[in-house]
């Protein structure tokens, strides 16, 4: 039996875009005096934005040395370095066989959609020139309740 759709993931299943992350929090963990590396960056996958940032400031010991307002702006200086990081993505940041296998499913008539949180999904699609592949992309913009 054939299914009607296939619904993929985005970062670690079309592209990884862990390393842009890293490269951002490194970034801004350098601004405020702290160093984080590879191995410390583990303990922030699957971590929101403000807790990863948390993170970062507890193991700087800086835990209480900005306000809720600084933080939410070191918070968006990631953001906005991460979201420049973007513009590196290339068809060639496609993962082994993902373009194979979306053509693959086009052929059989398989419809092809993405679920992601990323409120970069369709940006980051753009940039790996895969937007036309999709018929469908539930990103974290388009959800009003998760």
């Amino acid at each position: 039996m054939q299914p009607d759709a296939v619904i993929f993931d985005l970062d670690g299943v079309i592209t990884d875009t862990a390393h842009l992350h890293f490269v951002a929090w490194r970034e801004v963990a350098a601004q405020t005096g702290i160093a984080i590396d590879e191995q410390f960056n583990q303990q922030l996958k699957g971590i929101s934005r403000m807790g990863s940032l948390e993170r970062i400031l507890a193991w700087g010991g800086k835990s209480g040395a900005f306000s809720e307002a600084e933080k939410a702006a070191l918070a968006a200086r990631k953001n906005a370095l991460y979201v420049e990081s973007l513009r590196t993505l290339t068809p060639q940041s496609v993962l082994p066989g993902i373009a194979s296998l979306l053509a693959s499913l086009r052929e059989r008539g398989i419809r092809i959609g993405l679920a992601s949180v990323s409120l970069n999904a369709p940006a980051i699609l753009q940039a790996l020139g895969l937007a036309g592949e999709f018929d469908f992309c539930a990103d974290a913009a388009r959800l009003t309740h998760s």
